[in-house]
């Protein structure tokens, strides 16, 4: 035998192979697989959660200013005359609808709609109900400021009710609700 053929008896295979290589790949390959279905996962998830807190914080600052153009509405009217317990301004002695139903935001008769929406599904609304009238120097401190005395004078509260929702449908929906004072 010369060293040709022994080179050649070396390269030839010995008998069946095992498939180890085999088995061991397609092990690997399936670890591979689920590690990258885990991560897309995780970052489905993420990405919805982030969708809702955008959502979540379109309502709010819609809702905000819903409660802000009440506030300039207020500083806007001359008398109480105004709230008569219709059209979303209902005065101390009219009862204010409930919040919680939903009547109360579909019903124009019970809210206000207010100017614009920035992007939200539909535009926020609102209601004012004057609350109480706070007699004399005891409510005119902090009227404009801090410490600031505005002097003497009535001043009347008022509790502003606000909802907004966010960018879809069966997006998360935001009530609020604040007290405004001022003195007539």
């Amino acid at each position: 035998m010369n060293s040709n053929s022994r080179i050649l008896a070396k390269l030839k295979p010995h008998g069946r192979q095992r498939g180890a290589v085999l088995i061991v790949s397609l092990v690997m390959l399936l670890v591979i697989t689920l590690i990258a279905v885990s991560s897309m996962q995780g970052t489905v998830l993420e990405e919805k959660m982030a969708g809702n807190t955008k959502d979540r914080n379109l309502a709010f600052q819609t809702t905000e200013s819903a409660i802000r153009e009440a506030e300039n509405y207020i500083e806007s009217v001359v008398s109480l005359g105004a709230f008569s317990g219709t059209g979303g301004l209902y005065g101390f002695a009219s009862a204010q609808p409930d919040y919680a139903s939903s009547t109360t935001w579909t019903d124009t008769a019970q809210h206000v709609v207010a100017g614009s929406n920035y992007g939200s599904y539909e535009a926020p609304k609102y209601f004012i109900k004057h609350f109480t009238t706070v007699k004399g120097t005891e409510g005119a401190m902090n009227m404009s400021g801090y410490g600031d005395n505005k002097g003497t004078g009535d001043v009347s509260i008022f509790l502003i009710t606000g909802r907004g929702s966010g960018g879809s449908a069966d997006s998360a929906e935001v009530m609020l609700r604040s007290h405004y004072g001022r003195i007539f």
